[in-house]
């Protein structure tokens, strides 16, 4: 089939046959990039977070043992080229491959009445396990910190110069769209934002109905369903540092609820810093031994508080038009 005449119609039967749950088991996703790229020939649209985008996906690679998946852009190694033929190449590619590595976690499929569409995302990796994968036998090597979620790896390698832009944090970062299928990269971007937010949101939710069930005298218990909200309110923080490119120092996994809070509330609206100052001493009360007494009510107070601001977030994500003017 003609992935750009037929591009919607592939992604639904690719749908069809791995079904609308997440895809995280790894021969499976080494089933579904085969049958992706066998039936489309490559001819697919790659989005990224940052609203950066490709225009096929020549190859796949997936390492089993490091649970990392490559995809290749464009790959001109032993091609062989005129002189000027690579001249003018090179102009526009100077480098031999163009690709992206990511620790998959799982391919999540969105079955739309009118396209398809596949988002990825993967574990976080600091720099230094980012160099464990690249460094070795390479005649030259840098890594470019310059995004929260994207580092990007340039190489010389067997003689050749390779760019690997290395997604590395957990949030669902790139999205698998059909050709000609009506949807800009800016519409993309903003459903990727909206999914992850929609996610932490569930999760928060579901903390909160099961808080209603628990006696107030389950102290051990009251006290882990606070430190999943404190956990995903550090998710929600951190994605909210990629919406509003705030520069972040620290690697993803480094940085815990006092410095996101510290980054996020500088720019905030005086009535959501309020909320924010209120979550570290409502949230450390049940992550520390204070000697203090456990109280249910306070911890239904301060997971309403965290869904307060997913909520508010959620809404300023929905209404703001920003992707549209990009």
């Amino acid at each position: 089939m003609n992935p750009i005449k037929n591009g919607i119609k592939i992604f639904k039967e690719l749908i069809n046959k791995f079904g609308s749950e997440k895809i995280s088991d790894q021969d499976t996703i080494i089933e579904f990039f085969n049958l992706l790229i066998s039936k489309t020939n490559g001819g697919v649209i790659l989005d990224f977070l940052d609203l950066d985008n490709w225009d096929k996906i020549e190859s796949f690679d997936f390492d089993k043992d490091k649970g990392l998946l490559t995809l290749v852009w464009h790959d001109y190694r032993g091609t062989e080229e005129k002189q000027e033929e690579k001249m003018l190449r090179q102009a526009c590619f100077p480098a031999s491959l163009y690709s992206l590595g990511i620790i998959v976690k799982s391919i999540v499929p969105f079955d739309g009445e009118d396209s398809a569409i596949f988002l990825i995302n993967g574990f976080s990796r600091t720099l230094k396990e980012i160099k464990s994968f690249y460094k070795p036998n390479t005649s030259e090597f840098e890594i470019f910190d310059d995004s929260f979620f994207e580092k990007r790896v340039i190489r010389k390698y067997n003689n050749e110069w390779e760019i690997i832009n290395f997604q590395c944090t957990p949030i669902y970062s790139l999205a698998l769209i059909p050709k000609n299928c009506g949807i800009s990269t800016s519409n993309s971007k903003k459903f990727l934002y909206l999914y992850n937010i929609i996610e932490c949101h569930k999760r928060l939710s579901n903390i909160n109905k099961s808080l209603d069930n628990i006696d107030k005298s389950e102290h051990d218990l009251i006290c882990e369903k606070v430190n999943t909200a404190r956990r995903i309110m550090e998710s929600v923080l951190k994605i909210v540092c990629c919406y509003r490119d705030i520069k972040i120092k620290e690697n993803y996994s480094q940085l815990t609820l006092g410095n996101l809070i510290n980054y996020v509330k500088k720019i905030e609206k005086p009535e959501v810093k309020h909320i924010l100052n209120k979550m570290p001493e409502l949230l450390n009360e049940f992550s520390h031994d204070s000697g203090r007494l456990i109280e249910l009510k306070k911890a239904k107070e301060a997971c309403g508080l965290v869904l307060l601001y997913i909520e508010l977030f959620l809404l300023e994500i929905q209404s703001n038009d920003k992707f549209l003017n990009s």
